[in-house]
């Protein structure tokens, strides 16, 4: 479901999210690959091909976390922030959202995480990424193969577990204060 009331974006939207969903990201990467020079009327650079690519596929994924954090937020929250004179924007900018954003936080950095690792698809349209010049390194030097690609798995390990450890401490100091 969609949170948009207008049935001339409810529709639309989700047609495109469904879709982006249900394609898996190497073939967003060749889409956007062979559309976007088509679209624009010139060349575009791999790296903007990209970054579009994982834009588009993320942001469809990003959308339902948004959704789902919303709609998690109980009706009588909004009720009382309308009775008590606030605008249905304004009830969601200030009540709702407040609210929806602290269960959000996991899904959102689980999709970071994702989109990191999600990254070294680049490859595939001649994108130097990390694992891409870890493959350069090794058929040049074709000695270390396995070293090379651990210390590209250690690297990416670092930057999610940041991610992730991150995270836990914004759930923290985000969470709902108990009473004793």
């Amino acid at each position: 479901m969609c949170v948009a009331k207008s049935r001339y974006i409810r529709y639309p939207t989700l047609a495109v999210v469904n879709a982006v969903r249900g394609i898996p990201l190497l073939i967003v990467i060749f889409w956007m690959y062979f559309l976007l020079p088509f679209v624009m009327g010139k060349i575009v650079p791999e790296s903007w091909t990209v970054i579009t690519a994982l834009s588009l596929f993320t942001s469809a994924y990003m959308s339902q976390i948004v959704q789902a954090g919303i709609e998690g937020i109980p009706r009588g929250q909004t009720e009382a922030a309308l009775s008590t004179g606030l605008r249905p924007w304004h009830a969601m900018v200030f009540v709702v959202l407040p609210q929806a954003i602290r269960n959000m936080i996991p899904s959102f950095v689980n999709q970071f995480v994702s989109m990191i690792k999600d990254t070294s698809l680049a490859f595939i349209v001649g994108v130097s990424e990390l694992t891409h010049v870890a493959t350069q390194v090794n058929n040049r030097t074709m000695i270390y193969p396995a070293e090379i690609f651990l210390f590209i798995a250690v690297i990416y390990f670092i930057i999610c577990f940041a991610f992730t450890s991150l995270s836990r401490w914004l759930e923290q100091r985000l969470a709902w204060r108990k009473a004793i």
